[in-house]
C-alpha cells in the first residue's frame, strides 16, 4: 500500500472534486449540444464557430472549452480549434457506440445528484423516499440505452450459437422483461430477434404510457406490449420461454423480492430461462476495495434513501435455488454480473 500523508490525502480529495466538476462540465456539454457538435467536427472547431453554430454565448463557451482542455477531454491545435481527445469521441459524442456514457452522466447529475441532496432527511429518519417523478423515468430510460445494446449484443453475438437462450430467441421465443421501465430493452430485442414476441411489465404508469407510444411509433405493437404491474402482481403461468430482470432485482423491495422471483418462475415454461443482470455486493471487507465490486458499492450508496438493499452473489444464488431454479451460470462484465438459470 502506498504510504499515506496529508499531502497525498489532499491530492486524493482534490481529484474527487475535480471529477465532480468534470461530470458537470460534461453534462452541460451534452445538454447544450456541444458534445454532439464536437463529434461532428472531426477536424476540430473554434469556440467562436461552435458558439455561432449552437447560438451560445461565446465567452462562456470558450471557458467551457478551455476547461475541457484542462481536464484532457478535448485537445486544441495552434489555431485554437478544439476536438475530442482520442477515444473520447466514442465515449461522449457517438450515441450509437457501445462505449457511450453520456446517459450515465445525465443520470449522475440529474437523478443521483438531486437524490443525494434530498437524502439528508432520510438519513435522520430512516424513512424511504418513495417518489418516482416523470423526469426520473425519462432520464433512467435515456441512460439505459447503452446497457440495452450490450444485452442485445450478449444475446445475439456473445452467446454460442448452440446456447439455448440464443436458439430460443432466434427461432421465436415468448419473452417477458420484469421492471421494463419505458420498454427500451424489449423494443431493442424485438428489432434484433424478429421471430420473438415480448412483454414488459413495470409498476410506473408514466413509463408504460411513454413506452407504449414509442412501440406504436416503431411499428412493433404486433410483437411488443407493455403492462402496468409490479413483479409481485404477475399472474402468468408457463407462458414464457425467457424472463429477464435487467438491473431490476436489487431495486425490488426486500419484503416482496421472493414473491417477484416466484412469479417469474411460474411465468416460465418448463426448462424456461431466467436472465438476470445486476450487481453483486461484497461480503468481505477487503472486497469493498476490489475494483470488480466498485460499481455495486457505489450504486448501493446512490440508492440508500430508496430503501434498496443489494445482495451478494451468494445471496442471489441462494434465492434462485430456493425458488427452484437450477443450472445457475454467472459471468462478470465491467462490474456487473450476467446470470442465467433454468426452470
Amino acid at each position: 500500500m502506498k504510504e499515506l500523508s496529508t499531502e497525498s490525502q489532499l491530492t486524493k480529495l482534490n481529484n474527487y472534486m475535480k471529477g465532480f466538476k468534470a461530470v458537470h462540465l460534461i453534462n452541460i456539454g451534452r445538454k447544450l449540444g456541444i458534445l454532439e457538435a464536437l463529434w461532428e467536427a472531426k477536424d476540430g472547431i473554434s469556440a467562436e464557430e461552435l458558439a455561432f453554430r449552437l447560438g451560445l454565448h461565446e465567452p462562456y463557451l470558450k471557458i467551457w472549452c478551455q476547461t475541457a482542455y484542462c481536464f484532457e477531454i478535448l485537445d486544441c491545435d495552434d489555431q485554437e480549434r478544439y476536438k475530442f481527445q482520442p477515444y473520447f469521441g466514442e465515449v461522449l459524442g457517438d450515441e450509437s457506440s457501445l462505449n457511450y456514457r453520456g446517459g450515465a452522466v445525465n443520470i449522475a447529475v440529474n437523478v443521483t445528484g438531486q437524490r443525494l441532496i434530498e437524502s439528508l432527511d432520510y438519513y435522520r429518519s430512516g424513512k424511504i423516499n418513495e417518489s418516482y417523478p416523470q423526469q426520473r423515468s425519462e432520464i433512467v430510460s435515456d441512460s439505459t440505452r447503452v446497457l440495452n445494446r450490450h444485452i442485445g449484443f450478449y444475446l445475439s453475438a456473445m452467446l454460442p450459437q448452440d446456447d439455448p437462450i440464443r436458439q430460443k430467441m432466434n427461432s421465436g421465443a415468448q419473452f417477458i422483461d420484469i421492471g421494463c421501465g419505458c420498454g427500451e430493452l424489449v423494443m431493442h430485442l424485438a428489432q434484433l430477434f424478429k421471430n420473438s414476441s415480448f412483454v414488459g411489465v413495470d409498476p410506473v404508469s408514466y413509463s408504460i404510457e411513454a413506452g407504449s407510444k414509442k412501440i406504436q411509433e416503431a411499428g412493433l405493437e404486433g410483437r411488443v406490449s407493455l403492462e402496468k404491474m409490479g413483479g409481485e402482481e404477475i399472474t402468468y403461468e408457463e407462458e414464457f420461454d425467457i424472463a429477464s430482470m435487467v438491473v431490476t432485482f436489487h431495486e425490488i423491495p426486500p419484503d416482496i423480492r421472493s414473491s417477484v422471483l416466484d412469479n417469474a418462475y411460474k411465468s416460465l415454461k418448463k426448462e424456461g430461462k431466467l436472465l438476470l443482470v445486476d450487481f453483486s455486493y461484497p461480503e468481505s471487507l477487503n472486497d469493498f476495495r476490489n475494483p470488480a465490486f466498485e460499481p455495486g458499492v457505489i450504486d448501493q450508496f446512490d440508492e440508500t434513501s430508496l430503501g434498496i438493499i443489494h445482495l451478494s452473489a451468494r445471496q442471489q444464488d441462494e434465492m434462485l435455488t430456493k425458488t427452484g431454479f437450477k443450472d445457475i451460470q454467472r459471468i462478470s462484465v465491467q462490474g456487473m454480473d450476467i446470470l442465467n438459470a433454468t426452470k
